[in-house]
């Protein structure tokens, strides 16, 4: 397996989620994860691109391949493409409706009130673009509404991950750092100072209760993503597919 110079964590695995703008990410199922211009699956192997060279990397030890923000948005139907500026979270959940079973630890996911677990039908104003076919299918949503903001951060879009109908993930990106320093801001100011394992690059985790948070900048790509997944979900996943 190819060897990367640090894993992501220390105590958690991060293992899910979806690319930062123009970057595709490969993420192991040792919870390393490389983020690339390009990545691709080619007769039982993931490939991408790294410092100009191919890395090839057994697709057993693959967790999941996501496309670039830039390729999901390509993906969406003219039909769903919408011009609307006044919003960019999804609408509210409705109103009476209650989970799909209720989840052990703290669910709350610290955007917008949206508790972990909630289903799929309990939202409005998503539409899909692709559905990951890690554990069974982790499918993926993204708003109609353009001009999306996280808070007090501009960000180029959000994209909401549904296991089983569940939201299981939920992924902010940018696509310069004058955006990714106003989310860094804004993450540091919701959930506290990240943990920063190199003083010299703009990678930070949290250790939350309910949710587990990643935050990071790609130089190269000049792409960055906040990136969260509900523990408790997650602990329901890996007991379906332990592997």
């Amino acid at each position: 397996m190819h060897n990367h110079l640090a894993t992501i964590l220390l105590a958690i695995v991060l293992v899910t989620g979806s690319g930062a703008a123009g970057a595709d990410m490969v993420i192991l199922k040792s919870g390393e994860l490389f983020q690339s211009q390009k990545a691709w699956r080619e007769h039982g192997e993931v490939l991408y691109l790294e410092d100009g060279r191919v890395v090839r990397i057994d697709a057993s030890e693959v967790e999941r391949l996501i496309d670039a923000p830039d390729s999901l948005e390509d993906k969406l139907l003219p039909a769903h493409r919408s011009t609307d500026d006044s919003q960019s979270a999804p609408d509210a959940p409705k109103a009476g409706q209650v989970l799909l079973q209720p989840l052990p630890f703290d669910d709350d996911t610290g955007w917008l009130g949206l508790k972990w677990g909630l289903a799929l039908s309990q939202f409005e104003g998503l539409v899909a673009v692709e559905t990951d076919p890690a554990y069974g299918g982790v499918a993926q949503y993204v708003s109609k509404k353009r001009n999306q903001r996280f808070g007090r951060a501009s960000v180029d879009g959000i994209i909401y991950g549904f296991w089983r109908d569940r939201l299981y993930t939920i992924v902010a990106q940018t696509s310069n750092f004058l955006d990714f320093r106003d989310l860094k801001a804004e993450a540091f100011r919701r959930y506290g100072a990240g943990i920063q394992n190199q003083d010299d690059v703009e990678k930070y985790y949290w250790m939350d209760e309910g949710t587990d948070r990643m935050l990071s900048y790609d130089l190269e790509s000049d792409s960055g993503f906040l990136w969260m997944r509900s523990k408790a979900l997650h602990e329901q996943v890996r007991a379906r597919y332990p592997d």
